[in-house]
């Protein structure tokens, strides 16, 4: 079946966990300005074996390593004239993996889209040089996308959608190729109990660099309202905290009746005290055990985020039940 078919039939589709952090603890290249994106020249062998390791776990769909990837974000690297190289590598990769890990069942590439900027070397604080003007930055996404479409992705993953303004610069560029767009939107949970966009500034502390300005974030219905109104195949709640993601989900409802995903961090933290003052990783059980649920409660695609590890998917696989690991 195509994607489109399995997820119609109310199939659960299983995401791969984290791409850049699974990268990094294989010996990967890391870039202080752009992440995990040079890998994909540096180290080709890893990132394909993160994906295989994926797919042998029993993910459906993998994400290739492009989080990080477009043109300027790239440039905060000096590496902005191998756009299309990292790109086109990344969406290579990604399906070589899938030739040697799955020649017997359906696994699907998402070409991963976010509106990361490039950081300031030791921090992940915007850097001020690489900030694109609006029409630079709404190109860059097309020009991703793109890209993407062409190198052979099957869907086009937004990731860390936290506000309406630049993320629907992201979700029109998506929209353009035709390929199912599934749009991951992020959120943080306040003290009181409601929900914002993500707030880099809430949830990153220490990481910060001193002269950082922060954001006022959106309340995440508000977020939520404004991109679906723009469209989109699949929504849901991603690069949240476990306590975070079942009251997103719970917005996300009131506000989508089509098809919904999720996929966390690992990360379990009382949001009245400083993410940096406690934060404890869900063991792969703990983890397993919350997506369950949320699956239970009628979430059809399901995976993991920051800190997820093979062996947190592997668990999630279990837990859910669900056929597809490869021999």
């Amino acid at each position: 079946m195509t994607l489109d078919d399995t997820i119609a039939a109310g199939t659960t589709i299983v995401l791969d966990g984290a791409t850049g952090t699974e990268i990094e603890r294989l010996g990967g290249r890391m870039n202080d300005a752009a992440w995990c994106a040079e890998a994909n020249l540096t180290h080709p062998d890893i990132v394909r074996t993160v994906h295989e390791e994926y797919i042998r776990a029993g993910a459906d769909v993998i994400t290739a390593n492009t989080f990080a990837t477009c043109r300027h974000v790239l440039a905060g690297a000096g590496l902005d004239q191998q756009t299309e190289a990292i790109n086109q590598r990344a969406i290579e990769l990604a399906c070589e993996a899938r030739a040697n890990a799955a020649p017997g069942r359906p696994v699907w590439v998402a070409g991963s889209m976010s509106n990361m900027m490039a950081w300031i070397e030791g921090t992940i604080s915007p850097d001020p040089r690489y900030l694109p003007s609006r029409e630079e930055e709404a190109a860059n996404y097309r020009e991703v996308a793109d890209i993407f479409a062409e190198a052979g992705a099957d869907v086009l993953l937004l990731e860390m959608m936290s506000d309406i303004d630049r993320a629907s610069l992201c979700l029109e560029a998506a929209l353009t190729t035709g390929l199912p767009v599934w749009v991951g939107v992020s959120c943080s949970l306040l003290p009181d109990g409601s929900l914002i966009g993500w707030d880099i500034s809430r949830e990153e502390q220490g990481r910060l660099a001193d002269d950082h300005k922060p954001r006022t974030q959106l309340p995440l219905s508000e977020i939520i309202a404004g991109l679906t109104a723009i469209g989109g195949d699949v929504y849901g709640i991603m690069h949240s905290s476990i306590e975070a993601t079942g009251p997103g989900l719970e917005a996300l409802r009131e506000l989508w009746d089509g098809p919904i995903m999720t996929y966390p961090e690992t990360l379990l933290f009382d949001p009245a005290i400083s993410r940096s003052a406690l934060a404890v990783t869900a063991t792969p059980e703990e983890f397993a055990a919350a997506c369950r649920g949320w699956a239970d409660s009628g979430v059809q695609i399901i995976g993991g985020c920051c800190g997820t590890t093979i062996e947190h998917i592997r668990a999630l696989v279990a837990a859910l039940g669900v056929i597809g690991e490869a021999a």
